[in-house]
């Protein structure tokens, strides 16, 4: 498997969070309405240049959208953006993952800005059985995605 040299750093310091992220990732908390959070320097979003990060993704009750930008002496490329975002569209934790990641590029030096805005959905009106199905989907897309992750792996080796 080839990897491209600015992902390398990336992927070392997610290799030492990771296993403190999985034994820790029960712990954090959500707050218990709308928020917005911000990495880096969010008046230049509104100054300058389009996102080269911008996806959507759920956790909880919150429906979010991720916008950011990286700095121009960042070294990825349009593939390792796509990356990026398909990593963590695929995260159940989606709002931790994104918290995560954008953590890492803002500490490399790598983002320029970012912004998280996240919405509380009505879930509180949803029946069990609703809660349920979609904890099931959920559950089993993770499951595909892992299974498609192995079987890439054993492919590359």
């Amino acid at each position: 498997m080839r990897m491209s040299r600015s992902a390398a750093p990336l992927l070392a310091v997610a290799a030492v969070l990771l296993p403190l992220a999985a034994a820790g990732q029960g712990f954090y908390t959500l707050p218990k309405d709308d928020f917005i959070w911000n990495w880096g320097d969010v008046a230049e979003a509104r100054q300058r240049g389009m996102a080269d990060i911008e996806i959507s993704g759920s956790e909880s009750f919150f429906h979010c959208d991720l916008t950011a930008r990286m700095r121009p002496s960042s070294a990825r490329s349009p593939t390792d953006m796509r990356e990026i975002e398909m990593s963590l569209r695929q995260r159940l934790d989606f709002i931790y993952a994104v918290s995560e990641a954008m953590n890492i590029l803002e500490y490399n030096r790598e983002l320029e800005w970012a912004t998280l805005d996240c919405k509380r959905q009505g879930e509180e009106n949803i029946d069990p059985e609703t809660r349920a199905e979609r904890e099931t989907a959920a559950r089993e897309k993770m499951l595909r995605e892992l299974e498609r992750r192995r079987e890439r792996s054993r492919d590359d080796d």
